[in-house]
């Protein structure tokens, strides 16, 4: 799994630019009346140390998703895991019921795969890491209730790299020179800036910048529900 969605990652970004913000993203219903998802995207980690530290941040966010689902969306979810491997290079197994607040329960059954690589062949000897989620099909242990509950089914796949970049730092001001500057950005990238009032010039100086790279590739497809649904319900579950 972890190499099959590695090199569908690698395959899409082929041609674009890692450093620049990119997301595709298309939905649609299929013919059985089941809402799908396609989405692809990057995100720019700056200020981090290393890959490592933006991995083990994903990894802690997974494994308190419920807590940050309820926060963010009101929701009532409860998490059940009854199957986790290792610690470290991990895999592990666990359900999701989310809950909103108009009443209707949502269930995910997902298997998540996490590995470091320190030189990875897909990515020409260099480190990434690497994070694969897979939906379960069937679970004799928890049936899916889709007569009570919407099935939501995600695949998924992150691709962490790092990549370097010049960091622009400027000399502070010296004696009584007094400047104001104004600076546009782009994302993190300065664009140009604007110095207003009586200045002198400052030295530049250059310095190397760690950038992670996430890459994302996700497919969620959601089950047209067994029960009755609002007009209303179904729009919140297909936003959410």
């Amino acid at each position: 799994m972890i190499t099959r969605g590695c090199q569908y990652v690698v395959a899409r970004s082929q041609h674009l630019d890692l450093m620049k913000p990119q997301l595709m993203d298309h939905r649609y219903e299929d013919a059985q009346g089941n809402f799908c998802c396609e989405r692809f995207e990057f995100f720019h980690f700056t200020g981090v140390q290393s890959i490592k530290q933006v991995f083990e941040a994903i990894k802690y966010f997974m494994l308190n998703m419920e807590i940050t689902i309820s926060e963010a969306l009101g929701h009532t979810t409860v998490r059940e895991d009854y199957d986790t491997v290792d610690d470290g290079t991990s895999i592990w197994n666990y359900r999701l019921l989310s809950t909103d607040s108009h009443g209707i329960t949502s269930e995910e059954n997902k298997v998540v795969l996490t590995e470091y690589f320190d030189e990875s062949v897909q990515m020409d000897g260099r480190p990434c890491a690497v994070v694969v989620t897979d939906s379960v099909d069937v679970d004799d242990l928890y049936p899916y209730n889709t007569q009570e509950r919407v099935r939501s089914d995600i695949s998924a796949t992150t691709v962490l790299t790092e990549m370097r970049r010049k960091k622009h730092k400027r000399s502070k001001s010296t004696g009584s020179e007094q400047q104001v500057n104004e600076t546009e950005y782009e994302g993190n990238l300065p664009i140009h800036s604007k110095e207003v009032g009586k200045s002198m010039s400052n030295c530049e100086e250059e310095e190397d910048e760690v950038v992670v790279v996430m890459q994302r590739a996700a497919f969620l497809k959601m089950h047209k529900p067994d029960f009755d649904i609002s007009i209303g319900a179904m729009r919140s579950l297909k936003g959410g």
